[in-house]
Parts: C-alpha cells; structure tokens; sequence
C-alpha cells in the first residue's frame, strides 16, 4: 500500500487551486465594485502635487535672504 493515495492527492489540489481562483475573482470583483484602481489613481495624484508644493515651499524657504 503507497503512503500517498494519487487520487486523493490531485483532488485536494484541484480544491486548492479553484479556492484560488475563487478568491482572485471575488477581488477582482470587489476592486471593479468599489473603482479602487480609480481612487488609488486619484490618491496618486494628489500625493504627487502635495509633493510638489512642499518642495516648492522649502525652495522658497531656503533661498530668501
């Protein structure tokens, strides 16, 4: 008798692998649900012109005399 059933092996991961996949498209879902990928654009944005400003304003700072 083997110690690993072949059967029962290739069924837990044939389980395994549609949890995955039933994961991936349960996010999948939830980022098109909730436009996540267009609030993290709109955050990039705004961190980039936050950025922006507080160098514009050392550069000031700095270079009065």
């Amino acid at each position: 008798m083997p110690l690993l059933n072949k059967d029962k092996m290739m069924n837990g991961f044939e389980k395994a692998v549609d949890a995955v996949n039933n994961a991936a498209d349960k996010a999948g879902r939830y980022v098109k649900e909730k436009e996540l990928d267009k609030k993290i654009d709109d955050m990039g944005r705004s961190l980039g012109e936050g950025v922006k400003d507080i160098g514009q304003s050392f550069k000031e700072t700095f270079t009065k005399k």
